[in-house]
């Protein structure tokens, strides 16, 4: 009978996982009062991710990683809602934006997704320039009028209708510390750089020299990196130091299997001289600044 049919919930909160049981209660705590629905697809955690989750309620299926963007779109088939909002285990919703988002949801809104105003945080402190501020991410959407990109790294969510944006700020707490920086950022150089070389992109020396040192000029100086304290200028020299270890990975693809490095590329093309084509060479804080 359909009586018996279980009534979707209103909302489907989807995230990725690997490891994240630092991170992961704070999160979906954040949004107890929020999500009816709770997907977690996890790429083989070996710690406490999955009691977490399921101590929260959450639906948790493993699958081997195949690359941000697909991975968080198994997430999202698997949601039940009639709205989706994705988020990654280090955000945490404010009370404001769970206010907001329930307000807008109740009014049986005429637009297919949302932006929200996410916050930055560096070492402890929210950055408020540099290319991450403000930092607009669609992360709210009617379900089958969403879906994510296929982007091993840096994906973005692609929304079909028109698209609204909400004001309550959603928490970033990316690199609590160096060593998090550190991790996190060689694994996104090598996944990037494989994205860029299966799209036939290789860099030349011209553009390895120059484009590090404009990163931190862009950032620190263009997009007053410099008012956010010391931090700031952190940011800026480790962005520019990201972007060198991503192009240099690109000369060795196969080095990391131990396999023989691949000849330096050989480009004529001329736009790819290194004060073209900036948006999508460095990460996705500040990639839409260039």
């Amino acid at each position: 009978m359909t009586d018996d049919l279980p009534i979707p919930p209103l909302l489907s909160l989807c995230l990725i996982t690997y490891n994240e049981e630092r991170n992961l209660d704070e999160c979906l705590a954040s949004f107890t009062s929020l999500a009816g629905e709770i997907i977690v697809v996890d790429s083989g955690s070996s710690d406490r991710t999955r009691e977490i989750a399921e101590k929260h309620g959450a639906r948790f299926h493993v699958s081997p990683f195949d690359g941000f963007g697909r991975q968080k779109q198994k997430a999202i088939d698997l949601a039940t809602g009639s709205w989706i909002f994705v988020v990654d285990a280090d955000e945490r919703a404010t009370p404001s934006l769970a206010e907001e988002v329930r307000a807008v949801l109740k009014m049986e809104p005429a637009m297919n997704g949302y932006e929200v105003n996410r916050v930055n945080f560096f070492l402890g402190k929210p950055i408020l320039h540099s290319g991450w501020a403000p930092d607009h991410v669609l992360r709210l959407f009617r379900k089958g009028a969403g879906r994510t990109s296929d982007n091993l790294v840096h994906e973005e969510i692609r929304v079909s209708g028109k698209v609204g944006r909400l004001s309550s700020p959603l928490h970033h707490y990316t690199y609590r510390t160096l060593d998090d920086y550190l991790k996190k950022s060689a694994r996104y150089a090598a996944l990037s750089s494989k994205e860029k070389l299966k799209n036939g992109a290789r860099p030349g020396l011209f553009k390895i020299l120059l484009d590090p040192p404009f990163v931190f000029f862009k950032m620190y100086v263009m997009k007053q990196g410099f008012r956010d304290g010391r931090e700031g200028l952190f940011l800026a020299i480790l962005y520019g130091f990201y972007t060198a270890i991503k192009y240099i990975w690109m000369y060795y693809p196969e080095k990391e299997a131990g396999g023989t490095p691949s000849p330096p590329p050989q480009s004529t093309d001329p736009q790819n001289t290194p004060l073209n084509k900036h948006k999508g060479d460095v990460p996705k804080h500040i990639a839409s600044t260039f």
